[in-house]
């Protein structure tokens, strides 16, 4: 709707203030936007004229600076104030005492979380709510949890009793439960032993031919060699190759991963839409993005097993990534196009892999009826910090990313290469020497005397002093 110099401009001002007001900042990324806000002021004041300018808008360029020096700006800008203010503002009964009634309401408000710290923890209070899309472990009614990581998703039904119980057809327990197993930690290692089988017998097969191969054989073969080694296999992974039930139950909606998920049936009508889902590609190229869809039916798939074995599914509308999909690269900004749908026989992903977005439909302009532009979401109470992770031998100052405190924070899960367990190992230079226990047990003896040197010098450096003080006093 107006000239691409004018929207490049006010773009770059919007991704500028995305990302300052991030929960997780980059000190690299904080760097290159503080040069490049510069540029887009100069861009601005070349489009609005010099009456739009003042202090504001040139304090813009010093954020950058200041989000070096303290940080997120969570509680460092006034919007939480503002808010405190405005709930303050929404206590007033009596316009003519303006400050009785805030202090008054305030005061109901103090006593009653008081009160409520005496309750009972059956009682739901203020101290003890769940957060929103709170998500809890899926319990095992074992006493060791030995199940497979896959039934191990946090998650949780939109609601408890509304589920609905339907079969699975031949083609999807095929797909749903050869999906699963793809994706399933635990039989890798066999996926591996199945690529290396299908190469040696079949060497001129390309990448496509192999894919349609493995979905038609994997799991017969799979079931197979687990049954056949069945001294060396775990219950668990015998559960899983005898495949799921044929009865699922569907639901209109579940918690995972920090979001709220509804299907696109139950979303119609409603003001909020939860029903876009995003799955992130292998790999970025010209070929290959991100997967654009709307969630249409959450399947509960159970294995029979020891403990709570189920699999969460969403089954999805896809979009073709390659002819409904653009991406702008300067902005990363992502637009699909809703009318042009992905033809496939594998609408399945596990609950664990998606992301939400959610479509904005543009004006109604000729060339730009049939899109929608992508927005992402992030979850509530997680915190992506994996990166963040220091080497015990770098030094603090040597941090590159500032974050916000919370709870639900996700730990790095990745191990290091050189990693060497047990204690009479030491990692020099990416080598492994063995030390021996007398080794050991000497430097320790050295340690011990060296602190014993070092406290008793610092003794006599207090008598020393404790002897000039009374000297000086004297």
């Amino acid at each position: 709707m107006v000239p691409n110099s004018t929207w490049d401009a006010i773009t770059e001002l919007c991704t500028f203030f995305r990302v300052i007001c991030s929960r997780v900042l980059r000190v690299d990324d904080l760097q290159r936007l503080q040069t490049t806000i510069v540029e887009t002021i100069c861009k601005l004041e070349k489009i609005f004229p010099p009456g739009f300018f003042d202090s504001m808008e040139h304090l813009v360029i010093h954020l950058a600076r200041e989000a070096m020096l303290g940080g997120p700006i969570q509680y460092r800008w006034m919007y939480l104030y503002e808010r405190k203010l405005g709930s303050m503002k929404r206590k007033i009964k009596n316009h003519a005492k303006v400050e009785g009634s805030i202090v008054e309401a305030y005061m109901i408000g103090e006593i009653s979380t008081f009160c409520s710290q005496y309750f009972l923890p059956t009682i739901e209070t203020r101290l003890n709510r769940e957060s929103r899309n709170f998500a809890p472990d899926i319990p095992s009614y074992t006493m060791v949890d030995s199940r497979l990581s896959i039934f191990k998703v946090p998650s949780r039904r939109l609601f408890e009793k509304s589920g609905q119980r339907r079969p699975l057809t031949d083609d999807e327990m095929r797909i749903a439960h050869n999906y699963i197993l793809i994706n399933c930690v635990e039989v890798l290692p066999f996926l591996r032993l199945f690529e290396n089988y299908v190469i040696q017998s079949q060497p001129d097969m390309d990448d496509g031919a192999f894919e349609r191969f493995r979905d038609q054989h994997f799991a017969k073969w799979f079931k197979d060699h687990v049954f056949q080694q069945s001294n060396d296999i775990s219950q668990h992974l015998k559960c899983l190759a005898r495949g799921p039930l044929r009865h699922v139950r569907s639901y209109k909606g579940y918690f995972v991963n920090g979001y709220k998920f509804h299907t696109e049936k139950y979303g119609d009508g409603r003001v909020t839409h939860n029903s876009g889902v995003c799955v992130r590609g292998t790999c970025y190229n010209e070929t290959e993005c991100d997967y654009y869809g709307l969630l249409d039916e959450v399947l509960e798939v159970e294995y029979q097993g020891i403990g709570r074995c189920i699999v969460v599914l969403f089954k999805c509308i896809w979009f073709n990534p390659t002819e409904g999909v653009r991406v702008d690269r300067k902005h990363n900004l992502v637009d699909i196009k809703y009318k042009s749908r992905l033809r496939n026989e594998d609408p399945f992903i596990l609950a664990s892999q998606a992301e939400q977005v959610y479509y904005a439909p543009y004006p109604a302009m000729k060339d730009l009826k049939d899109w929608w532009a992508v927005v992402k979401t992030k979850p509530r109470g997680v915190y992506d910090l994996r990166q963040c992770v220091i080497e015990e031998d770098d030094d603090e100052d040597e941090e590159d990313q500032f974050f916000q405190e919370s709870e639900a924070i996700l730990p790095s899960t990745s191990s290091g290469a050189n990693e060497v367990a047990g204690p009479l190992s030491h990692v020099i230079e990416g080598e492994i020497e063995e030390v021996n226990d007398n080794d050991i047990e000497r430097e320790e003896d050295e340690e011990v005397d060296d602190n014993l040197d070092d406290s008793s010098q610092d003794d006599i450096e207090d008598e020393d002093n404790i002897c000039d003080d009374n000297s000086d006093d004297e």
